[in-house]
C-alpha cells in the first residue's frame, strides 16, 4: 500500500473534511482490521500495523515490534497512512503521534485528521443501481427556446460516467454528441448538473417487439461539488451493500 503525491486538484477531488465520515471510514478499518501502513521520515521508511479504536478526537494504531521504528515515528513531524475501506485505497497526514497504552496494548494516538482521501480513480469503481433505489437522469432536449426534458434511468454511475437505459421513442441520444446540464438527483444528499458526452449506443429486443437502448455516457468537467457529491452517494451505497 504505497502512498501517493496528490495535486491540488486530486485533494479537492478525493477528500473528505466531515469528521462523522471520517471517524465512520476509520471505525470500519478498525472493525475489520484491515492493515494500515504507516510511513514515516519523510515517507522513506513503512511499518505495517492496525486501529485499534478511533473517536471523533483521535486514533489508537498499534505499535510495532520493533522498539528502533517505534522511536523513529515518535520523532518524526510528519507521518503518512495508507489502508483500505471498502475495495478503496484511503490515505490521510497526522502529527504528533504519542505514545501511550489502549486496553492492554502499546499504542501511537494521533489527532483525528481533518481530511481523508478516497483514492477512487474515474475509470475504476461503477456502482450499479438498485431497482430499489433507482436513479433517475433529466436530460435537456431540443434547440435553446425549445428545449424539451427528458428522463430516463440509470443502469449504473461513477464519477467518470454513467449507463442509461430507456425505451425506443422515449429519447433520441446520438453517439458522440454532447448535452449539457442534465439533472441526477441523489437520494437524501441533493442534485448534481452534469455535461456528458455519449460514447456508446446499444438496442436490445424485448419480446413485446420493442426496443430497450442503453447509452454509455462520459461526464465532462464534473466539478468538483458534484464530484464530492456524486462520491459521497456511491459511498453511502457501498457502505449499505457491504452490510447487507
Amino acid at each position: 500500500m504505497r502512498y501517493e503525491t496528490l495535486s491540488r486538484s486530486e485533494e479537492n477531488e478525493h477528500g473528505i473534511i466531515s469528521v462523522k465520515e471520517i471517524v465512520s471510514i476509520l471505525k470500519h478499518i478498525a472493525e475489520h482490521a484491515t492493515q494500515v501502513a504507516l510511513y514515516y521520515a519523510d515517507g522513506n521508511y513503512f511499518v505495517l500495523s492496525t486501529l485499534l479504536g478511533v473517536n471523533d478526537k483521535g486514533l489508537w494504531l498499534e505499535q510495532s515490534t520493533n522498539e528502533r521504528d517505534n522511536k523513529r515515528i515518535l520523532e518524526s513531524e510528519d507521518l503518512i497512512l495508507v489502508s483500505i475501506h471498502l475495495d478503496v485505497k484511503v490515505q490521510f497526514s497526522a502529527k504528533q503521534a504519542r505514545s501511550v497504552e489502549y486496553q492492554g496494548y502499546s499504542a501511537f494516538h494521533l489527532p483525528l485528521p481533518k481530511c481523508i482521501y478516497r483514492l477512487q480513480r474515474r475509470e475504476s469503481f461503477r456502482l450499479e443501481i438498485p431497482s430499489a433505489k433507482p436513479l433517475r437522469c433529466v436530460i435537456p432536449i431540443g434547440e435553446p427556446g425549445a428545449v424539451q426534458p427528458r428522463e430516463v434511468s440509470l443502469m449504473d454511475i461513477s464519477v467518470g460516467g454513467m449507463k442509461l437505459t430507456y425505451a425506443e421513442g422515449d429519447i433520441e441520444l446520438v453517439q458522440g454528441q454532447s448535452y449539457e446540464n442534465c439533472q441526477i438527483k441523489l437520494p437524501d444528499m441533493g442534485t448534481i448538473s452534469v455535461t456528458m458526452i455519449v460514447r456508446g449506443l446499444s438496442s436490445l429486443p424485448t419480446k413485446s417487439g420493442h426496443n430497450i437502448k442503453r447509452a454509455g455516457c462520459q461526464f465532462i468537467n464534473l466539478s468538483a461539488a458534484s464530484n464530492i457529491l456524486l462520491q459521497r452517494y456511491v459511498n453511502s451505497m457501498q457502505r449499505v451493500k457491504n452490510t447487507v
